[in-house]
C-alpha cells in the first residue's frame, strides 16, 4: 500500500501544475487517470479512501500552500498556527476526495456492473459542488478550472466550471478502460467529447449591447505592510489620483478593492466629495474600493463606490470567513487574538443589490473572493453588460494564488459570456473578453495602468438557466443510473431458476 500511497501522492502533487501560471492541462486529466488506474488494483473502499486522500494531499498541499503566507506574513499569525491552520485546510479538502472515490469504489465492489464505473464523474461533480457550498465553500483548484484553454472551455457556457471537471474526469476514466482493455472505442469517445468542444467554442452565447465603453483601471502596487498604515494614506491616494489624472478621457476609472485605505465617513468631506467633483467636472466616473461605515448602526461594509457623473455604490455579499468576519463567533471568537487582520469584522451586503451603470451599460460588481463562486456572479446576470471584479491579491504575495485567481475570473466570463474588468492592487489586474481570453494583462508588482475599449454583452448563455438545477440534476442522473444497474441485480437474485423447487 505504502507504493500505491506514493504514485497517488505524487500523482496529486503535480496537479497544480495544470493550472495557471503553468497551465498544462492534459495533466488534469492524466494524474486522475493515474489515481483511477490504481484504484482498480484495490478490492476495497477503505483503501481507495487512503489513496484518494493522499492524492488530495499533493493536490491541495502544493496547490494552496499560499495560505500559509496570508496568515502568518500579512495576519501576523504565528508560525505554529499558521501552519496549523493552514494543514487544517489542505487536510479538510483531501477528505473530501478521499470520501468521493471511496463512495465509488464501494459502489464498484458492491453492485460489479460494468456501467456503474461510469458513476465516478457524477460523484466526483457533487463532491467539489459540496465543497462549494461548506462553511460558505472553497472551491479553489476546482477540476473545471484547468481547462480554460483546452478543448472542454467550449462547454463552459453550458454546464459550468463543476461541469467541465465532470467531463474531465469522464475522459481520464476512458484513458484507463482503454488501458485495460485496449479497445479503441474508448479513444474515439475522447475524441468526439474534443470535437464538440471545438465546436462549442465557436458559438456566441450572447450578443454584443450599445457602444463599447472606455475603461482605465489603475494597479497601485501598495504593499499589504503600508495599506493600513494611517501614516501612509496620503501617500496612497496621491499614487492612485496621479495616475488617475492621466486618463479623465475615460468613462470609467477602476481602482482596487480598498483602494482608498479608511472609512467613508472620515473621508467623506475631505476626499470623497473633491473626487467626485473632479471626475464630474471631466465627464468621468471613478469606481474605487473603500469601507463604508455605518457608525451610529455599528456596521461597516467591504464596498465599491462610483464617484462622479454616476453613482452608486456595492456592498460584498460573500464574506471571507476570518478574513472579513469571523463564523461561529461565540466559539472561535478566541482567533482574534492569533489572525490580526484589519477590518476583520464586516457585515455582508443583500443579494439584491442595484446595479451600478456608466451610460447604460450596466456593471455587474463582485470583491475578491466572490467571483470564485458562480452563484455569486450570476445574482446580477443577465441583467449586467460587463463584470467588475476588484481584488487586493498582495494577501497571497509571490505564489500561485494571484495567477490561479485570474484564472478563475476567466472562467466566470467564459460561462456568462461576458466581459470582465479585473483591478487588483499588485496584480494581476486584467480585461477580460466575453469568451475568457485575456485582452491585456498587468505584470505583477508593478505600478501601471491599462485601458481598453470594452464591448458590453446582452443576453444569458445556458449556464445561467441551468446553473440553479444543475446539482438536483446531477444527483437525479445518479440515482437513477444507480437504479438502472441495480435494478438487473436484483432481478437476477430472484428469478425463477435461481428459487428452491416447490
Amino acid at each position: 500500500m505504502w507504493r500505491h500511497r506514493l504514485i497517488a501522492l505524487v500523482a496529486g502533487a503535480t496537479m497544480p501544475l495544470a493550472f495557471a501560471p503553468f497551465s498544462f492541462w492534459p495533466i488534469s486529466i492524466l494524474s486522475p487517470a493515474v489515481l483511477i488506474y490504481q484504484l482498480t488494483l484495490l478490492d476495497r473502499p477503505a483503501k481507495a479512501f487512503q489513496l484518494a486522500t493522499f492524492f488530495g494531499l499533493g493536490y491541495f498541499g502544493f496547490g494552496v500552500y499560499w495560505i500559509y503566507n496570508s496568515l502568518h506574513v500579512y495576519g501576523h499569525a504565528p508560525a505554529l498556527v499558521a501552519g496549523g491552520l493552514t494543514l487544517l485546510m489542505i487536510i479538510t479538502l483531501s477528505l473530501f476526495v478521499g470520501a468521493a472515490l471511496a463512495l465509488y469504489q464501494a459502489l464498484v465492489e458492491g453492485i460489479r456492473n460494468r456501467w456503474i464505473v461510469w458513476s465516478l464523474p457524477l460523484l466526483w461533480f457533487s463532491m467539489e459542488w459540496f465543497k462549494g457550498w461548506v462553511l460558505t465553500g472553497f472551491p479553489w483548484l476546482s477540476l473545471g478550472y484547468a481547462h480554460i484553454n483546452s478543448p472542454l472551455s467550449g462547454f463552459a457556457p453550458l454546464i459550468g466550471v463543476y461541469g467541465i471537471g465532470a467531463l474531465s474526469l469522464a475522459i481520464s476514466l476512458l484513458l484507463v478502460q482503454w488501458k485495460k482493455t485496449k479497445n479503441s472505442f474508448p479513444l474515439l469517445w475522447i475524441v468526439l467529447i474534443s470535437l464538440a468542444g471545438f465546436g462549442l467554442k465557436q458559438l456566441e452565447w450572447t450578443e454584443a449591447a450599445g457602444e463599447p465603453l472606455s475603461i482605465t483601471m489603475v494597479q497601485g502596487n501598495i504593499p499589504q505592510e503600508m495599506k493600513w498604515d494611517r501614516d501612509e494614506r496620503q501617500k496612497i491616494l496621491d499614487i492612485y489620483w496621479d495616475a488617475t489624472q492621466l486618463h479623465w478621457d475615460s468613462e470609467l476609472i477602476v481602482w482596487p478593492e480598498v483602494a482608498i485605505p479608511g472609512r467613508s465617513e472620515d473621508l467623506k468631506n475631505d476626499v470623497l466629495l473633491p473626487m467626485a467633483m473632479q471626475a464630474s467636472e471631466h465627464g468621468s466616473n471613478l469606481l474605487t474600493g473603500i469601507i463604508v461605515s455605518d457608525w451610529i448602526k455599528r456596521e461597516y461594509y467591504n464596498s465599491m463606490m462610483m464617484l462622479g457623473d454616476h453613482q452608486g455604490v456595492y456592498h460584498k455579499r460573500h464574506l471571507v470567513p476570518f478574513g472579513e468576519y469571523y463564523p461561529f463567533r461565540d466559539l472561535l471568537s478566541f482567533m482574534k487574538a492569533y489572525i490580526k487582520i484589519p477590518m476583520s469584522d464586516m457585515s455582508a451586503g443583500p443579494n439584491d443589490q442595484a446595479l451600478m451603470s456608466v451610460k447604460d451599460v450596466k456593471l455587474g460588481v463582485s470583491i475578491c473572493y466572490e467571483d470564485v463562486f458562480s452563484r455569486d456572479i450570476n445574482l446580477d446576470l443577465p441583467e449586467a453588460n460587463i463584470l467588475v471584479n476588484t481584488s487586493n491579491d498582495a494577501w497571497f504575495g509571490d505564489s500561485l494564488a494571484p495567477h490561479q485567481h485570474l484564472e478563475i475570473a476567466q472562467m466566470r466570463s467564459l460561462e456568462s459570456g461576458r466581459p470582465m474588468v479585473r483591478s487588483t492592487n499588485t496584480g494581476r489586474s486584467a480585461f477580460i473578453d466575453y469568451m475568457g481570453r485575456i485582452i491585456d494583462a498587468t505584470e505583477q508588482f508593478k505600478a501601471q495602468t491599462l485601458t481598453v475599449d470594452l464591448q458590453g454583452r446582452t443576453g444569458s448563455t445556458p449556464f445561467l438557466a441551468f446553473a440553479k438545477f444543475q446539482p438536483w440534476l446531477a444527483v437525479f442522473i445518479l440515482v437513477l443510473f444507480l437504479g438502472m444497474v441495480i435494478k438487473p441485480k436484483l432481478l437476477n437474485k430472484t428469478s425463477p431458476r435461481n428459487s428452491p423447487r416447490a
